[in-house]
């Protein structure tokens, strides 16, 4: 934990700092307060015992959680962020968090992954590591850190419409990194270099893509795809894409019965006005039972609790 004493001493030293000449003094405020939040943490005696780690099934307010290793992982949902209230602490894979990283809490993936995060409502998308368990808020789907979320553009807001992919290569390498000991991006840990990662293939639409760092922008018109400069982006590097409209949904179930869904439907529209969407999934058809769409997270979270109040604790919101 961070004492005030910390605080100020940290505070005090980066203003001097900022008051010398030269654009280098906000980051020497910037490493200042890092080298800060270490020391806090080392003083009230918590040591970093960072491991890989996917965790057995657990129970939180009343909601089991199943851990897994999913390669494919390409979720939507609200995004939203944690930050100073647990600086110094470890998170659950044994790090010691840090809010000036870019790192992330999942309820379910392994630690460490690595997952792409997409802002929908401005199309700035960044990649992030996975070291903690979170967030436990019925309907949100990543707790970014603070910078994370900075980066992105939510900080301010708070919650944004986020895309939730896991880059599987990148994945697998900080999974064997890992297992060997050996974490990236950790502050005190020896760092080994990830190396570029190629796209197993191209997309046939038109998509473009910016890097925050000085890169080229790439187009499929011009040979490389968006993909291909996604898939090969670094953590803590902000790609931009076009902004998605979007609507928000409750999703409370699939079914491979359509009268299963048909039933389930009839149940939970005491709550609010759904329908049942099919899609095809692996070859099979799933039908859908979801209730919306509406436009507000408000409004989302009043319907999720109204389906959870009535036994269906598995359903989430989605974006689409």
């Amino acid at each position: 934990m961070i004492t005030l004493q910390h605080v100020t001493k940290a505070l005090f030293m980066a203003l001097m700092l900022l008051m010398l000449p030269g654009c280098t003094s906000m980051e020497l405020a910037v490493d200042l307060y890092k080298k800060q939040t270490r020391e806090a943490a080392e003083d009230e005696g918590v040591v970093a015992a960072p491991r890989y780690k996917v965790g057995n099934p657990y129970k939180v307010a009343g909601i089991w959680y199943y851990p897994e290793r999913n390669l494919t992982y390409d979720e939507t949902g609200i995004g939203s962020w944690y930050g100073d209230e647990f600086a110094g602490k470890l998170t659950a894979n044994g790090e010691i968090f840090d809010p000036e990283l870019v790192t992330a809490a999942h309820k379910t993936l392994p630690m460490p992954s690595v997952v792409r995060v997409t802002n929908l409502d401005n199309g700035k998308s960044l990649v992030v590591r996975i070291n903690d368990r979170g967030p436990f808020v019925a309907g949100r789907i990543i707790d970014l850190s603070r910078e994370a979320a900075r980066r992105i553009g939510y900080k301010d807001n708070g919650l944004a419409r986020v895309r939730v992919q896991v880059l599987a290569e990148q994945s697998l390498r900080l999974e064997k990194l890992a297992k060997n000991g050996e974490f990236p991006s950790i502050g005190g840990v020896p760092t080994t270099a990830m190396p570029e990662v190629e796209a197993a293939a191209k997309p046939t639409v038109n998509l473009t893509a910016k890097s925050n760092t000085g890169r080229s922008a790439y187009s499929s018109n011009n040979g490389q795809s968006a993909l291909d400069l996604l898939s090969q982006s670094r953590i803590g590097e902000v790609m931009t894409v076009a902004p998605v409209t979007t609507q928000i949904w409750v999703q409370v179930g699939a079914f491979y019965s359509e009268s299963s869904a048909a039933s389930v439907l009839a149940q939970v529209e005491t709550v609010g006005n759904g329908e049942v969407s099919s899609m095809s999934k692996a070859g099979q058809t799933l039908h859908r039972v979801r209730l919306g769409p509406v436009q507000t997270v408000s409004e989302a979270d009043k319907l999720l609790d109204g389906v959870v109040k009535i036994g269906f604790s598995g359903a989430r919101i989605i974006v689409d």
